[in-house]
């Protein structure tokens, strides 16, 4: 058993990391959850629960939607609701009193804080329980691995689906006006960006054929333009079982190039590197701009603004995958957004209460309480699409529950809202992107070196990115300094370990 000094230990390492962690709760027990993991008891289970919320404010302890979760899952939940804007502020506050909820979601599980109260023994090893709750037995297997920690799960992955990332969402009635087709390659593109900057169909000027920005440390939303060309998610590639870093290979100049060529002809945001989310978004919505990387599930919102900004015939399309030189390539997701801890305080007893409840949560049942709410009230059958009532259309806030229940669906990154017709070839094109799509070879993985000074060279790297693509740097530029990565031991270093990482986790498998 571990000694309680090493806890302490562990959660001061976590405050000073700024480790992002919320707890939420919950015990499936009731004889009426239909997850395969019946659990009988006299009375409710009260757990204690602290997480994050996104809606406009917290649901009321009488929330319809709550009560409802408690009496199908015979639990008592008391629950600490807290914003985004303060969370981290919270969750460390919370830490730091040592009294910890009987279930935390762990956002980062690739922290390297986390991961050492992890070895200290902090949480629950969920390794051989979870085996016995089937509906969190359908998580894909690259969900579960990229939660490992020394080959071991000490939680339940928040899953989440592997196909339908950031692509270039299209406007395809500005492609029917220019009689084009959505692109399939990076040439295709190219082509269609720079038919939307010259003939500007929304009329107004200084239009650009792709709105995005840069984030400090990586290519933020234009990611995708680089992986089409690397073929691989992130900076690493996986060659005959070792891992190659991209930085140095002749596709990621290419990258830089087809990129620095399209801010010389005005296709992209001059300002790209000031702007945030919302502002390169916007340029969409003003009809400045034809696309816009993101998720399918941005279309229903995305078209409804631009149909009340006075564009009547709007519509998105999302583009599945595109081909480069190493041929197809789509992001594939890591399967979860972080994973559900249990305090190694909870009796054994609980944890499988715990465990439970995050069954139901993942059940059919379950998933459609916290997705669409209540039938009849929230939404109606259309065969096998929810089709959501006015009321709830209008104000969502009765998703709450989806911060803690999630259930795998292939298609989830659709969203709600879509008409069947679309829906329908919406998840076509979710099916080519599976095909098509590569997962980062590294998520999840942390090395000693790089948890010190990765993200210094990151910054770094970014930075000449960005420059080059403004013209304030040269392509000669990006030749030298990868030349000095490549002599210098820190960074050499670095991938070595990774690779040590990724090879350990591998044999793990």
């Amino acid at each position: 058993m571990i000694r309680k000094r090493n806890w302490f230990a562990g959660l001061t390492a976590v405050l000073a990391f700024t480790l992002v962690i919320s707890g939420c709760g919950g015990n499936g027990n009731s004889a009426q959850n239909n997850t395969g993991s019946e659990v009988t008891d006299k009375g409710p289970t009260d757990l204690s629960v602290l997480t994050i919320y996104y809606q406009k404010e917290p649901p009321a302890p009488d929330n319809r939607i709550l009560k409802e979760v408690e009496k199908r899952t015979n639990t008592k939940l008391d629950i600490t609701w807290v914003t985004p804007n303060n969370f981290n502020e919270k969750v460390n506050v919370t830490l730091a009193s040592g009294k910890l909820p009987d279930l935390m979601l762990v956002t980062d599980t690739s922290n390297a804080a986390f991961q050492n109260m992890a070895k200290q023994g902090a949480f629950w090893d969920l390794t051989e329980l979870i085996k016995d709750y089937p509906n969190l037995m359908k998580f894909p297997t690259i969900t579960f691995t990229n939660n490992l920690v020394e080959g071991k799960l000490y939680g339940v992955p928040r899953v989440r689906p592997t196909e339908g990332n950031a692509q270039p969402l299209i406007r395809t009635d500005w492609l029917e006006k220019l009689n084009l087709a959505v692109p399939t390659t990076m040439d295709e593109l190219y082509a269609v960006m720079k038919a939307f900057k010259d003939n500007a169909p929304d009329g107004q000027k200084d239009t650009v054929g792709l709105s995005g920005y840069v984030n400090q440390a990586d290519m933020g939303q234009f990611t995708f333009i680089q992986e089409a060309f690397t073929g691989t998610g992130g900076k690493y590639k996986a060659v005959d079982g070792k891992l190659v870093d991209m930085t140095f290979d002749p596709s990621m100049r290419d990258a830089l190039e087809w990129l620095k060529k399209a801010y010389d002809e005005n296709l992209i945001p001059k300002d790209f590197a000031l702007l945030k989310h919302d502002q390169a978004k916007d340029l969409v919505y003003a009809g400045k701009a034809g696309i816009f990387p993101d998720k399918p599930n941005q279309i229903p919102t995305m078209v409804k603004e631009l149909q009340a900004a006075g564009k009547a015939d709007a519509d998105l399309e999302w583009t599945p995958y595109l081909e480069g030189v190493n041929g197809k390539y789509a992001a594939k997701g890591t399967g979860h957004f972080g994973m559900f801890v249990i305090s190694k305080s909870v009796k054994e007893e609980k944890v499988k209460k715990l465990l439970a409840f995050l069954d139901y949560g993942a059940s059919d049942e379950g998933h459609e309480l916290a997705a669409y709410g209540m039938e009849g009230e929230d939404f109606t059958k259309d065969g096998v699409n929810y089709v959501l009532t006015e009321a709830a259309t209008n104000d969502l806030s009765f998703q709450f529950m989806q911060n803690i229940f999630m259930k795998y669906d292939k298609y989830g990154n659709l969203g709600t809202g879509l008409p069947a017709d679309k829906l329908k070839h919406e998840r076509m094109l979710i099916d080519q992107a599976a095909d098509a799509s590569v997962s980062n070879p590294v998520a999840g993985l942390i090395t000693e070196t790089g948890s010190k000074l990765g993200s210094d060279y990151d910054k770094k790297i970014q930075d000449l990115k960005t420059k080059i693509i403004m013209g304030k740097a040269a392509l000669e530029d990006w030749d030298a300094f990868t030349a000095e990565l490549q002599a210098d031991q820190t960074y050499q270093q670095i991938i070595e370990e990774m690779n040590a990482a990724y090879q350990a986790r591998n044999s793990t498998k």
